[in-house]
């Protein structure tokens, strides 16, 4: 046997074994030892790759066989480091959310601070930031609720005083703005502190945003409270998966992503299935919905068992890592244009206007300059992350040109 194909296998034994972990801590179960053919230190690095260390630690923890002092500690300290971690971005969301309820801005939390109170035990699910959805809303006069407004200008001017209040907030709580372009503004505070703030659920240029237009159509009200709100069991899945659809077909996503459908199918499943699948159809995310689903449900769950279409998709995720590759994201995007490096460079050169009012306003605003867009974006990539372009062009090479002149 080559040396490749004893990493390869060495690597599918790690990610099955993490896998298996993650199921028995998932179920409060012990795992069996450790195969040969894999180490802990390969274990670790998956894990942490994928940022599942905190998922297959309770499992760990429950091991019958003796650890490696060393792997041991660092599996038990990523869990207590986690539990640490949500607990205090807890405490910063509430004062987050009560200084903008202060404000008259509703905020409504998404994803990952859900999902997180889903899992058996505190700290399982890792996370890198909080996002929330915020905004000057309004009854939209069919039961739902918009942004406040009646034009598009004057929906405009809200959602930019709605910023101006948040960055105030944000930087009164000792948070450093780091970006405030496209479809979400980005805060951070030493020393873990990240909170992404959505004026919409998905950017532009995201085959869903048609979907997803007036975000807070389907937000519900909490009681009482004016300025907090959620979305039904229904609604909260539809976000999840078509945010997991994004990622997957943008650059990859890892191992948590199929976790995460599989603890929330667990706590939520009774739910109006028959409107999931007529919004999953209307999205165009059925047939992804249903493989992550049988995925999620064939790899994680004590009675069924995954079969190799599962594993496929299983050992692509494990090799995503958490955020999908850079190499992935040109891929698909090439494969989205023919494989055309001509078609792929055109619309990386020209963007459309929507992604045009939301990420380079001043360009949306003033005509009569936007020629000069293109120049000055290649300018700033090459200002701010020359490297990422170098890459870029490396691996669009990659690809066969097939435009008919060069053919």
């Amino acid at each position: 046997m080559s040396s490749d194909n004893r990493t390869e296998e060495s690597s599918q034994i790690a990610g099955w074994y993490l896998t298996e972990l993650i199921r028995c801590s998932l179920h409060g179960e012990v795992p069996g030892r450790k195969p040969e053919g894999c180490t802990w230190e390969q274990l670790w690095q998956l894990a942490r790759w994928n940022h599942v260390e905190s998922m297959a630690a309770p499992a760990i923890r429950r091991y019958p066989g003796e650890l490696p002092h060393e792997p041991g500690n660092i599996w038990k300290q990523t869990l207590d480091e986690t539990v640490y971690r949500r607990v205090r971005f807890d405490m910063e969301r509430e004062q987050i959310l009560t200084a903008l309820a202060d404000r008259e801005i509703a905020c409504l939390p998404l994803k990952g601070i859900l999902v997180a109170g889903y899992y058996p035990e505190p700290g399982m699910r890792w996370m890198c930031d909080n996002d929330i959805l915020y905004g000057y809303v309004e009854p939209d006069g069919a039961g739902g609720w918009k942004l406040r407004g009646t034009d598009a200008g004057e929906q405009d001017h809200w959602v930019q005083k709605a910023q101006e209040e948040l960055v105030s907030v944000m930087t009164d709580l000792g948070y450093e703005v780091e970006c405030l372009e496209g479809n979400h503004d980005s805060f951070h505070k030493k020393p873990f502190f990240n909170f992404e703030m959505h004026r919409r659920l998905v950017d532009a240029a995201c085959g869903l945003a048609g979907y997803f237009e007036n975000p807070w159509q389907k937000a519900v009200r909490n009681g009482d409270h004016e300025f907090g709100y959620h979305f039904s069991d229904e609604d909260e899945y539809l976000f999840l998966i078509s945010h997991a659809w994004k990622h997957f077909h943008g650059s990859g996503c890892g191992i948590r992503t199929l976790a995460d459908e599989y603890v929330v199918l667990k706590q939520k499943g009774e739910m109006d299935w028959d409107y999931i699948h007529r919004e999953l159809v209307q999205l165009g995310v059925a047939d992804f919905e249903e493989s992550l689903r049988k995925t999620a449900v064939n790899v994680f769950s004590r009675a069924e068992r995954p079969d190799e279409k599962d594993w496929d998709m299983v050992w692509y995720m494990l090799g995503c890592g958490t955020y999908g590759t850079f190499s992935n994201r040109i891929r698909l995007r090439m494969e989205e244009h023919g494989g055309s490096r001509k078609s792929y460079l055109a619309e990386r050169f020209w963007i459309e206007e929507d992604r045009m009012r939301e990420f380079y306003p001043f360009f949306y605003r003033h005509r009569a300059l936007r020629a000069v867009l293109p120049v000055y974006r290649i300018l700033k990539g090459i200002c701010i992350h020359p490297g990422k372009l170098l890459q870029e062009w490396q691996e669009v090479n990659k690809y066969r040109v097939k435009d008919k002149e060069q053919e």
